[in-house]
């Protein structure tokens, strides 16, 4: 596996992976196969008005969350290699976890933790565990198209995944009311999120946000059977999935007679993924609790309804100097304002979604620091925040937009080159 990639390589793979993604975008929207941002209708929204395209005008609005997605991460690529030269730190697109689940793609899961520890510095022979196996099996299946480079793979895996979400969050944006200015401000918003730079590692998030985002997006259009595959993919991905199998299936129950018997049936697979993938570990470990036991004793979560990510936010304002920590406490605040002020502005799937994963990720206790990535999973959060920001005059919303870009990308890159801890 190959440990470190020159930053011309990381770019060349970001320009040709994204690049593509979006060229597929663009070949569908041609042949009207694919209306990314064209009128759209669903159970919870009125018909959005529509527009009468000519084909390379479709083309271009096709490509242009891809464009800007892209363009964007590599600004935050470039900023986190100028951060590590000026902190004199290694660039190191490992980190973290980002080596636990390439190792997972290139050893398995019975052999990735050896030479490994977990969060308390221990050696965990069954650590790997603690990582769900979406996101390793697919970059096991890309890495011999590149020669078996996983780290190349991942992070193909992860720029064409994150290419697929700012998709479906131009969709979400439209479902939510935006215009096209708002819909590529929520796509610029997403690609720019705090701790966005596991967009471009090897981390799950991207692929998770693009699994629930097009599965929210088939709750809204009555399309049950994407929503069903999303549910049931995201809780194969990662723990943060697990709030899209309840929304689902509650959206399907409740239009049941729109859905039909075989939708209702079908939801029964919602928990497929993350069923499947406990019951494994409990077989292969044989450790009394499975999971649950593994993630305690390596990492310390557990459910503690808050209290810890309470008592964390409120002695990192009182009494803790670090840029770190204490923006990490602020998103953390901002985060649960942004869930209280979205209530009656987003569709309520989307907003129930929003409601668990805030709610599972605030109520584990643990390292406290990931918190900001654990939250990315919320990305329908922002998109209020992208309609307002829509609604204002072009330079005012050209700045306001600049600005948060930035700072969301310094965050990310002060996450891996002054941040000596984990995220």
């Amino acid at each position: 596996m190959a440990m470190e990639l020159p930053p011309w390589v990381v770019a060349a793979i970001l320009l040709v992976t994204g690049g593509a993604t979006g060229m597929v975008a663009a070949v569908l929207a041609r042949r009207g196969w694919l209306s990314v941002l064209g009128g759209l209708e669903g159970p919870f929204l009125a018909r959005p008005r529509t527009f009468a395209w000519s084909s390379s005008a479709a083309v271009r609005r096709a490509v242009a969350p891809a464009l800007l997605y892209l363009v964007i991460r590599l600004l935050g690529s470039l900023l986190f290699w100028v951060m590590a030269w000026w902190n004199r730190r290694p660039v190191n697109l490992l980190a973290w976890d980002g080596q636990w689940y390439l190792r997972i793609a290139e050893f398995g899961y019975l052999t990735a933790a050896r030479g490994m520890v977990d969060a308390h510095n221990m050696p965990s022979p069954f650590g790997a565990m603690a990582f769900f196996p979406g996101y390793p099996h697919l970059v096991r299946g890309v890495a011999p198209l590149l020669g078996d480079d996983y780290l190349a793979a991942g992070l193909v895996v992860s720029t064409a995944a994150g290419v697929v979400g700012g998709y479906a969050v131009a969709r979400l944006a439209r479902h939510c009311g935006a215009d096209r200015r708002g819909e590529l401000i929520a796509v610029a918003a997403l690609a720019a999120a705090p701790m966005s730079v596991v967009f471009t590692l090897p981390y799950p998030e991207s692929l998770l946000v693009a699994v629930v985002g097009w599965a929210l997006v088939g709750l809204l259009e009555r399309r049950w059977w994407l929503a069903i595959a999303g549910s049931a993919a995201a809780g194969y991905l990662s723990p943060m999935g697990v709030p899209l199998i309840p929304v689902v299936i509650a959206a399907i129950v409740v239009h049941r007679k729109q859905a039909g018997w075989p939708a209702l049936l079908g939801t029964l697979l919602t928990p497929a993924g993350l069923l499947g993938y406990l019951l494994w570990v409990d077989r292969k470990s044989g450790m009394t609790g499975g999971f649950f036991a593994i993630t305690k004793a390596g990492w310390g979560n557990e459910i503690d309804f808050g209290a810890t990510t309470l008592t964390w936010v409120l002695a990192t304002f009182a009494a803790d100097p670090n840029v770190f920590t204490l923006i990490t406490a602020a998103v953390i605040v901002v985060a649960g304002a942004a869930l209280i002020w979205s209530r009656g502005l987003l569709p309520w799937p989307v907003w129930t979604y929003c409601l668990f994963t805030v709610g599972m990720a605030f109520g584990s206790g643990g390292l406290v620091q990931d918190r900001v990535r654990l939250l990315l999973s919320a990305f329908p959060l922002m998109l209020p925040l992208a309609i307002v920001l829509s609604g204002l005059k072009a330079r005012w919303a050209i700045a306001s937009t600049a600005g948060l870009v930035l700072a969301g990308l310094w965050f990310s890159a002060h996450s891996l080159t002054v941040w000596r801890y984990g995220i």
